[in-house]
């Protein structure tokens, strides 16, 4: 989606100065919440618009209402800069509503989310959700249904994905951004080395050892991989289920001993001994491959357009290499927008997301965030997704999963199963025990975990 380093980098900030990292909820304890803040004035979204501008719709309700809509991505660089711009957008074409955005930090944003859950109140009238945190929200039974949006803007196509963001046959969320697992590769490292994209498990190790030599501190591909970074590790970790068809949890029953894990974790073991600098974090990580000195890696999709203004000599060098695994099947995350039933400008809020969700605003949303998975896939235009080098054809056509799907009723326990994972499998890294004895400590461990959720 990154969050703990030994700077307290968080991926996130990656995300602005660095154009790297790839996170998502917080594992362990987060760091109190933090007091909202408002976000900096709006600036032209880049990459905007193709066609025409449309004027959302006036509200007349007397007295202005004000939106809160409350988020961690206002500061990320040109996603930050498209959703100021479109809240403008919005605001200049009212005259009873205003919508205000609120940055919080990622961790901090989380647990606060979390806490109010738990208490029964959410702070804000707009709230955004992570894959793992979007099904506590709706189960908390404290979110506003969303429906109307999709038949007021006729929408036929939304994505799948959305089964997740429903409950009693109502839709509580919608997607504004998916993020999806591929990987993504200097091109002149492999020019360098006559090396092409590996097409099975066995040929990614086999590639990834040529593309390293120690010696002239060069590497084939980094992965975060310290305890002390554990959203990140586990983050990225949760993909290695992948290559031999597994799932971590399959409802409340964890699978962490059986074959397909078991071997996505010795696979991930020699990578390790292989081509990834060991021992180095995240942002040291992000800095080798931002100089080439790191050929490839695993980004999600939403990382990869920050690399043009934060990278830019890199680039234009990007490509993505197929998924080398048979399934061809990968982890995607998708991350809602949702309403707080407990509002009392919901239907303000409402008219909002209703806008946003209109076709040609939601995908001007889409290219100014240099995102590339469209939650209408008809929105897309083809023209953008033909500029984009690097899309085909790890991130295009590939079969893709949610976490839901990967890690079962975890999904509400998701820290705490990754911190069990991470832990447990650390030692195989650094001190020798091997992948079926440290699973299976973890597989007691999950099991106890899997008696306590409700």
């Amino acid at each position: 989606m990154s969050e703990i380093s030994k700077k307290k980098i968080t991926r996130r900030k990656l995300l602005q100065v660095s154009a790297m990292g790839a996170a998502g909820a917080a594992l362990a304890a987060c760091a109190p919440a933090a007091a909202p803040t408002s976000a900096p004035a709006a600036t032209a979204a880049p990459a905007a618009a193709a066609t025409a501008v449309p004027t959302a719709p006036a509200v007349n309700t007397g007295a202005k209402q004000t939106v809160r809509y409350l988020s961690w991505w206002f500061e990320e660089g040109n996603r930050g800069k498209t959703w100021l711009s479109l809240i403008k957008e919005f605001n200049d074409s009212q005259k009873d509503i205003e919508v205000k955005a609120e940055q919080i930090p990622f961790d901090p944003y989380t647990t606060k989310t979390i806490v109010g859950a738990q208490a029964g109140k959410l702070d804000g009238d707009i709230i955004m959700a992570t894959p793992e945190l979007a099904p506590r929200l709706i189960r908390s039974n404290l979110l506003y249904p969303l429906d109307s949006v999709i038949s007021t803007n006729k929408i036929t196509d939304l994505s799948s994905a959305h089964d997740a963001m429903r409950k009693d046959g109502k839709l509580y969320g919608l997607d504004m951004v998916t993020v999806a697992f591929g990987i993504l590769y200097n091109s002149k490292r492999y020019a360098d080395a006559k090396i092409t994209p590996a097409k099975t498990p066995d040929e990614w190790i086999a590639v990834s050892k040529a593309l390293t030599d120690r010696s002239k501190q060069q590497y084939g591909f980094f992965m975060n991989h310290l305890v002390s970074e554990a959203a990140d590790f586990w983050f990225q970790l949760e993909e290695w289920c992948m290559p031999y068809g597994g799932v971590w949890a399959k409802g409340k029953t964890p699978l962490l001993t059986s074959d397909p894990i078991i071997k996505g974790l010795k696979l991930f073991k020699q990578m390790y001994d292989a081509a990834i600098p060991q021992g180095t974090d995240g942002p040291t990580g992000a800095r080798l491959f931002q100089t080439g000195a790191v050929a490839q890696g695993l980004f999600v999709s939403a990382a990869v357009g920050s690399f043009k203004p934060g990278a830019p000599d890199l680039y234009p060098l990007l490509r993505s290499a197929p998924i080398p695994w048979a399934s061809n099947t990968s982890i995607a995350r998708i991350h809602p927008m949702m309403i707080s039933a407990q509002s009392p400008v919901k239907d303000a809020a409402l008219q909002f997301m209703t806008w946003v969700y209109k076709p040609d605003t939601y995908r001007r949303m889409v290219e100014g965030c240099e995102d590339v998975i469209f939650a209408q896939p008809s929105a897309a235009r083809k023209e953008y997704l033909d500029n984009l080098a690097w899309l085909k054809p790890g991130y295009d056509g590939v079969k893709y999963i949610t976490p839901v799907d990967v890690v079962g009723d975890f999904v509400y326990n998701f820290q705490e199963l990754g911190q069990i994972v991470i832990t447990n499998f650390s030692s195989v890294l650094t001190a020798g025990k091997s992948v079926e004895e440290a699973m299976a400590t973890a597989q007691k461990q999950a099991e106890e975990l899997a008696s306590r959720i409700t």
